[in-house]
């Protein structure tokens, strides 16, 4: 008789260390690091959403196209080394490369991200792990290898090679924390930046710039004052226990949101400090709010019009136009998004989408939100520090280590939109609450590193039945409450 027990996080630590260590030599850099990892990030554009979707539709479009933008970068793996373009994605933890193309809505879109192949230098692990969407699913087998990305070569990543999935076109690169808490139970790949010597501590910056732009980066363990204006405002990572859905994330309290017309006159959305949770997710297209703040923002604009068989609305495309911004506020500081950041614009000139949708569970503030932001993930310090994203050249910063860690340097840049004060007569806000979902088990025949994501999803409900319109590159896994379990199957 077979029976199920759980693998702990030494366990599997064991694992990985007994095969890596008999194959893989470390790898020796040099002494001169400069203590950062500067490279771009490319922003993909998958299917557009179509107007006027009835049921029937909007289950195609969810299994068969991909939806909305995505941020990726180039990693170079193995040996030879080979070149592959994966999802940077903050909503999730893992990094996992080649989704089975001939299952992708587009297996043309999804070869040209790149394929990890033959490698001198890859060892298998012997475990495999599972991640489940709202509308496919990838499966993986864990090995580990050498992977550059800027200027490092780190030894001994572990990393997934998929051996099957369903409506993936590109790997992800996860750049979030383990569910669990902030020790994985193998080291990520900013645990292995520190631990090797690259950066000095578990913190990046993000700075995603608008879709017209191709000045988006990622700083692994350092900033660019000269991306940014103002002071870094800080705000504590909300503890697991606190959060919404009882996991490690990202997730931060927002102040309160106002729409700036452009013309002087500001239109209060909400001001309520400490009250309203979100969570910052790259992986997401869109942002989500809460019912009563998703209808104060609709009603702040007129031309909005509900999409039939969607959660979404269409505007106006004029209103791209205008210079008006809607403002997010954090303490003192307000990040203000641009209309024509916060609409999205489809291929048809005459239909555009506002960049926010409804949802009571899992308030998100997504690529709408951080296209306008210059976000700084302190891991090791459990902050986020945000400014208005700018851009007036390049003075790269090592973050450093211990408290305080992330340097508190005003931006070097002047601020190119006007200055207005908090938000004041809007009602309070009830905090977002959900059940972290139960506890499941994988039954394998081998060693099993499975990872659980579940409902909420993160996306627009499409029908009745919840089909979920997804608003990354493939159905994506960080929108999806994750649940990790380690299992193996012993006779």
């Amino acid at each position: 008789m077979k029976s199920l027990i759980m693998l702990n996080k030494s366990l599997f630590s064991t694992l990985l260390g007994m095969s890596a260590a008999a194959t893989l030599p470390r790898q020796v850099h040099a002494a001169n690091t400069p203590g950062l990892l500067h490279f771009p990030i490319t922003v993909s554009q998958g299917a557009p959403i179509v107007k006027n979707m009835t049921k029937r539709q909007s289950d195609v479009a969810t299994s068969a196209q991909q939806i909305g933008y995505f941020y990726t970068i180039d990693l170079v793996l193995g040996t030879p080394g080979q070149v592959v373009t994966v999802n940077f994605d903050t909503g999730s933890a893992e990094l996992w490369v080649n989704p089975l193309c001939r299952s992708a809505s587009d297996p043309g879109f999804c070869e040209s991200f790149g394929r990890f192949n033959d490698s001198s230098t890859f060892e298998e692990l012997g475990m495999r792990g599972h991640v489940r969407y709202g509308t496919g699913y990838v499966s993986f087998e864990y090995g580990t290898d050498y992977i550059s990305l800027g200027s490092s070569r780190i030894s001994q990543q572990t990393f997934g090679v998929a051996y099957d999935s369903q409506f993936s076109s590109v790997g992800i690169m996860g750049a979030g924390p383990d569910l669990s808490g902030w020790d994985s139970p193998y080291p990520l790949i900013i645990d292995s930046l520190v631990q090797q010597g690259f950066i000095n501590s578990r913190a990046f910056s993000l700075d995603l710039r608008a879709l017209s732009s191709d000045r988006g980066s990622v700083i692994l363990g350092g900033i660019d004052t000269r991306k940014y204006s103002g002071h870094l405002e800080k705000r504590p990572i909300i503890p697991a226990e606190s959060s919404p859905d009882g996991y490690t994330r990202y997730w931060i309290y927002l102040d309160g949101i106002s729409i700036n017309q452009g013309d002087g006159t500001d239109v209060s959305i909400f001001h309520a400090p400490g009250q309203q949770p979100v969570l910052l997710d790259s992986g997401y297209t869109l942002s989500a709010l809460p019912e009563h703040l998703f209808e104060a923002m609709v009603a702040a604009v007129p031309s909005a019009k509900p999409i039939a068989g969607s959660h979404l609305y269409a505007v106006d495309c004029s209103i791209a136009e205008l210079p008006g911004t809607v403002d997010f506020w954090f303490g003192e500081t307000a990040i203000r998004v641009p209309y024509g950041d916060f609409i999205w614009r489809q291929p048809d000139p005459d239909f555009c989408v506002l960049g926010v949708y409804r949802d009571d569970e899992f308030p998100v503030l997504g690529d709408t939100f951080l296209r306008a932001a210059y976000v700084v993930y302190d891991w090791d310090n459990r902050n986020i520090l945000l400014a208005n994203n700018e851009d007036c050249g390049t003075n790269l910063v090592p973050i450093g280590s211990g408290p305080d860690a992330v340097p508190s340097l005003v931006g070097e840049c002047s601020v190119s939109t006007p200055t207005t004060s908090p938000p004041v007569d809007a009602a309070r806000v009830q905090p977002s609450t959900q059940t972290p979902p139960a506890a499941g088990s994988a039954v394998s025949s081998q060693e099993t590193f499975e990872t659980r994501r579940s409902v909420p999803m993160g996306y627009p409900e499409l029908s009745a039945s919840a089909t979920a319109l997804s608003t990354s590159p493939c159905s994506h896994p960080s929108t999806l409450s994750e649940y990790y379990s380690l299992s193996v199957m012993e006779s």
